[in-house]
Parts: structure tokens; sequence; C-alpha cells
């Protein structure tokens, strides 16, 4: 992942921070169904091309399609496809590092570091894992309680890049 500050814009503009993330295609991303409480993000694919779901309705994005607007509290998903190189970005919005800082800690161990990391992160972040049972409460109590308990076995997430 590459994560980048354009310095010409002010801070609370969402083209001010971006992470990029690259996927070879020796094996397809799959990032699963979540949400975001407090954030809404744009997605654009700078390489290749992805799926992604939006409560449920699927679309593929390309490299060359104007970025989509992901808003907070809609259940979203990624997947690349196995053979192609894939290249993404991502905006937040609220602008702020607090995504990059997420992602990094996510990849801290060079990889996704286990389902406890991940929970962790979640909890200390704004994701939440969308649940069989389709309601969102449900969502927050299950990132609450085993993201909580997550603390007590994975180290604190990085507190700065």
């Amino acid at each position: 992942m590459d994560i980048g500050v354009n310095e010409t814009e002010p801070g609370d503009s969402v083209n001010r921070y971006a992470m990029d993330t690259t996927c070879t295609g020796e094996e397809a991303l799959h990032i699963l169904p979540h949400w975001h409480k407090n954030h809404a993000e744009y997605l654009v694919v700078l390489e290749g091309r992805m799926e992604v779901t939006f409560n449920g309705d699927k679309i593929i994005l390309e490299a060359g399609d104007p970025a989509i607007f992901v808003p907070r509290r809609v259940v979203h998903s990624i997947k690349g496809f196995k053979g192609e190189k894939l290249i993404f970005r991502e905006r937040p919005d609220p602008a702020g590092m607090y995504k990059a800082m997420f992602f990094n800690d996510i990849f801290a161990t060079g990889n996704y570091g286990g389902i406890l990391r991940i929970l962790r992160a979640f909890y200390d972040g704004d994701t939440y894992l969308s649940m069989p049972l389709y309601f969102q409460f449900f969502d927050e109590v299950f990132i609450m309680v085993f993201g909580g308990m997550a603390h007590s076995f994975v180290a604190r997430k990085p507190e700065k890049l």
C-alpha cells in the first residue's frame, strides 16, 4: 500500500490523502462486506478492474472510470480478479490520516496479521463487518465485544506511520 499526501491541498480536502492498494493478481483480492460509521470514501481504479458491491448491487469498476462515492453506513465489498493486476485508490471523507493509520495497523506485520489483529484494528478504527443478521446494531456489538477482547491479545495500534 502506498500512502500519498498532497501538501498543496488544504487539510480538509478529500484530495489531500490517498491510499493506493496494489494487487498482483496472483491471488484475487477479496475485501469482505463491511461499512463505516463515521466516514465515507471515494474509490477509483488506477489499473485493471474490480467488482464493487453496494448493499448487494454489483458493479465492475475499471481504470478510467470516474471515482465512486461510498456513503457512510453503506455495506460494501471489493473483489479483484485472479490473474489481473489491480491498483485502486481510496480517499476518505472527511479527509485525514486516520485511514492511512488503519491500513498501517492492519498490515503492521507485513500481511493481514490474523483475525485478532483485524478485530482489534476494526475496534480502534471505523470499520464494521456486515454480519448476516442485516442490522448494523449487531455489527457494532460484534466489533465492540470481540474487538475489545482482542485488545488483550494483540499489540496496540501504531501511533504514527
